[in-house]
C-alpha cells in the first residue's frame, strides 16, 4: 500500500520539480539558479530511479535500479547547499572548493553503490518484497553510507544555519526566507525519520518529500520572485548600502535593517521584531513629525546628525503596508561646515560688510547725483536767463536770478562737504576726549544763523549739560543736521533736552513741534540716503546717515521718537565722561519735584 502511495504522488512530485528546474534555468544568470536547477535534477533523478524500482518487472531489476538511487541520493544535498551559499553571497573560493570536493565524493559513492556485491560497503543486507503489486526493496546500510548520510546531514545543518544567520542579520526578505526553510527542513526529517526507523512507513520517501522543496520554491518564483532584482540585487543596493536602511511595517514594528545602520544607530539586533517607538523613541518620533529633516541622535559635543528620507510602502492594490527609512550620516559634513564658518568667520563678516557697503554706495551714488543735478540746472536756468536778458531785468529780478545762482552753490558746496565728512567718519581715527557740549550746541546755532527757512531760530535750551566722551567737530554736525531737520520739518520754535541714562550714558535731543512721523516713516529714517517727509522741503539724504555714522564711530547710538500730531524728537547718546553725572541728574530731579 504505502508503493501505491508512492507512485501515485511521484507524477505531481516530478511536475513540480520539472517546473522549478526550468524556471531556474531561465534565470541561470541569477545568483543561486544553477543551485536550483542542479537541486531538480537530482532530485528528479533519485525519485525517477525509486519509482522504477517500484515497477520493476523482476526483483532483480528492481535491486539493480534501487542501487541506481544511491547514485543520486547524495545530490541534491550537495546541490541544495550550493544553492543557498550563492543565494545568501558567500559562494566565494572556499566554498567553490568545497563544493567540488562534495561532488567528486558523491560520483565515488555511486560507484561504490553500483558495485556494492562487492564489498557490501554501501547496503549490508538487501531484500525484495512484494507490496501489492508492486515491488519493495528493504536493506540496512553499510558503514560507508552512513558515513555518507551524516555527512549530508551536517550539511543540510550548516546550510539551513547560514540561512537563518542572513535571516537574523536582516539580509534578505523575511517570508520567503521562511519558505526556503521550510522547504529544505521537510525532507531532511523526512529522511532521518526513515534512517532512524521512526515511525511504521518502511517505504523512503524523502524523494517525495523533495516535492515540498520544489513546491516551496515554485512559491518563491512567482509571488515573492526568488531569482528576480529584489534578492539578487540585494547586496548591491541594501547590504552595501552605505546609508543606514530600516523598514517598519503598519503597526511600526522594525522587520528589515541593513549593516550600514549599525554605524548610524548602533547595533540593530535589538531592534529587530520590536516597535521603533520601544527601542528608539526620538527616531520615531522623528520619522512620523519631520521624515524628510535632520535628526540629531545624541546630545552634547558628540551629536550625531542624520538624514531621514521616508516612503510608504504598498502592496499591489495600493493599500499600505509600511514604510522604508534611510537613514544618511551628516555628522562629518556639518563639523566640516562649522569648522570652515568658524575658519572663515572674519572672511564673511568683511564680506558681509563690503556687500554692505556696495548697497549702501549705490543709494548714496543715487542721492547725491540726484541733488548736485538739481543744483547744476538751477545755476544753469539763472545764468541762462541773466546772459541773455541780464541788462533788461529790473534790478530786484537781477539780484532774485543772482542769489538763486549762489543759493545752488551754496547746496552743492554742502553735500561736498558732508560727503568729506562722511568719508572721514569712516576712515579718520581721532582722538575720542571729554567734549563741553554746550561749546558744539553754540556752533551749530551759528551756522543755523539764519534757519535754511529764512526765519529767526529761538531753541529752549537746558540749564546745564553733561560731559560726554567724544570728537567735538563731529558732535557739531549731529546737532546741525537734527537742529536742520527740526527746523525743516516742525517750525522754527524747538527745545533741545538731555539727561543722564541708567546705562551710564549722557543722552540729547532736539524736540520739535511739527506734525510727527508715522511708523513706517521712522523705520526709514536712519537707513542710508533715504529722505523722508515733505517733498517741497529740500534736503540730500545724507544728514542721518551721517548722524549714524558718528555716533557708531564714538561708541553710542542714535534714534527717533515720533507720533502723528505728537512732534518728533532725534535722539543720540554718547558715553558720559562725567562720574557725578548720575548723581547730579538724581538731585536735579530731586529739586525739580
Amino acid at each position: 500500500m504505502q508503493s501505491l502511495v508512492f507512485v501515485a504522488l511521484t507524477p505531481l512530485a516530478l511536475l513540480l520539480m520539472g517546473v522549478v528546474g526550468v524556471v531556474s534555468w531561465r534565470r541561470r544568470e541569477a545568483p543561486g539558479a544553477w543551485g536550483l536547477v542542479a537541486f531538480s535534477a537530482a532530485s528528479a533523478g533519485w525519485l525517477a530511479c525509486d519509482v522504477l524500482s517500484v515497477l520493476a518487472p523482476s526483483p532483480e531489476a528492481a535491486l539493480r535500479i534501487a542501487q541506481g538511487t544511491f547514485v543520486w541520493a547524495p545530490l541534491p544535498g550537495v546541490a541544495w547547499f550550493t544553492f543557498l551559499l550563492s543565494y545568501t553571497g558567500r559562494f566565494g573560493p572556499v566554498a567553490r572548493a568545497s563544493v567540488w570536493a562534495l561532488c567528486v565524493w558523491s560520483l565515488g559513492f555511486g560507484g561504490m553503490a553500483l558495485t556494492n556485491e562487492v564489498h557490501q560497503l554501501v547496503l549490508a543486507t538487501w531484500e525484495v518484497v512484494p507490496d501489492g503489486p508492486f515491488l519493495g526493496v528493504r536493506y540496512t546500510l553499510g558503514p560507508v553510507a552512513w558515513a555518507q548520510t551524516v555527512f549530508m546531514w551536517g550539511a543540510m545543518i550548516v546550510s539551513l544555519a547560514v540561512l537563518v544567520r542572513a535571516y537574523a542579520s536582516g539580509t534578505r526578505d523575511r517570508t520567503l526566507s521562511w519558505w526556503i526553510v521550510a522547504g529544505a527542513a521537510v525532507p531532511l526529517a523526512v529522511n532521518v525519520g526513515h534512517m532512524l526507523g521512526v515511525g511504521t512507513i518502511a517505504k523512503d520517501f524523502t524523494p517525495i518529500a523533495m516535492a515540498v522543496s520544489s513546491g516551496a520554491f515554485a512559491l518563491g518564483l512567482a509571488r515573492y520572485r526568488l531569482l528576480d532584482l529584489r534578492p539578487i540585487a540585494r547586496a548591491a543596493l541594501v547590504d552595501d548600502l552605505r546609508e543606514g536602511m530600516l523598514v517598519l511595517d503598519a503597526r511600526g514594528v522594525v522587520v528589515d535593517a541593513n549593516p550600514a545602520l549599525r554605524q548610524v544607530l548602533g547595533e540593530t539586533a535589538t531592534l529587530l521584531g520590536r516597535p521603533l517607538h520601544e527601542t528608539a523613541p526620538a527616531l520615531a518620533h522623528a520619522i512620523d513629525s519631520a521624515p524628510d529633516d535632520t535628526f540629531c541622535l545624541d546630545d552634547g559635543p558628540d551629536a550625531r546628525y542624520v538624514d531621514l528620507r521616508v516612503s510608504p510602502l504598498t502592496d499591489r492594490s495600493g493599500l499600505p503596508t509600511g514604510r522604508l527609512v534611510l537613514l544618511h550620516d551628516v555628522t562629518h559634513r556639518r563639523r566640516e561646515r562649522a569648522a570652515l564658518r568658524h575658519a572663515n568667520a572674519d572672511l564673511y563678516d568683511a564680506n558681509a560688510e563690503l556687500q554692505a557697503r556696495n548697497d549702501e554706495l549705490d543709494a548714496f551714488a543715487h542721492t547725491v547725483a540726484h541733488d548736485l543735478k538739481n543744483s547744476i540746472q538751477g545755476i544753469a536756468g539763472y545764468a541762462e536767463i541773466l546772459r541773455d536778458d541780464g541788462p533788461d531785468l529790473p534790478a530786484d529780478t537781477h539780484r532774485q536770478f543772482a542769489d538763486g545762482v549762489v543759493d545752488a552753490a551754496h547746496r552743492m558746496g554742502t553735500v561736498v562737504h558732508e560727503l568729506l565728512l562722511l568719508a572721514g567718519v569712516r576712515q579718520a581715527t581721532v582722538e575720542v576726549v571729554p567734549v563741553a557740549i554746550a561749546a558744539t550746541v553754540e556752533g551749530a546755532l551759528r551756522r543755523l544763523h539764519p534757519t535754511p527757512l529764512g526765519a529767526p531760530l529761538s531753541p529752549r535750551l537746558p540749564d546745564r549739560w553733561p560731559v560726554a566722551v567724544g570728537h567735538a567737530p563731529w558732535i557739531e554736525e549731529v546737532w546741525v543736521n537734527f537742529l536742520s531737520n527740526a527746523v525743516k520739518y516742525g517750525g522754527p520754535t524747538v527745545t533741545l533736552g538731555t539727561e543722564v541714562t541708567a546705562a551710564g550714558q549722557a543722552r540729547y535731543w532736539v524736540h520739535d513741534d511739527g506734525p510727527g512721523l508715522a511708523p513706517e516713516a521712522q523705520a526709514q529714517l536712519f537707513v542710508p540716503f533715504t529722505r523722508v517727509g515733505s517733498l517741497d522741503v529740500e534736503g540730500h539724504g545724507l544728514g542721518l546717515s551721517i548722524v549714524r555714522r558718528i555716533t557708531e564711530r564714538l561708541g553710542g547710538t542714535c534714534g527717533v521718537e515720533s507720533g502723528p500730531g505728537e512732534g518728533t524728537r532725534f535722539w543720540f547718546a554718547l558715553p558720559c565722561a562725567d562720574a557725578d553725572a548720575r548723581a547730579d541728574e538724581a538731585l536735579a530731579q530731586l529739586a525739580a519735584a
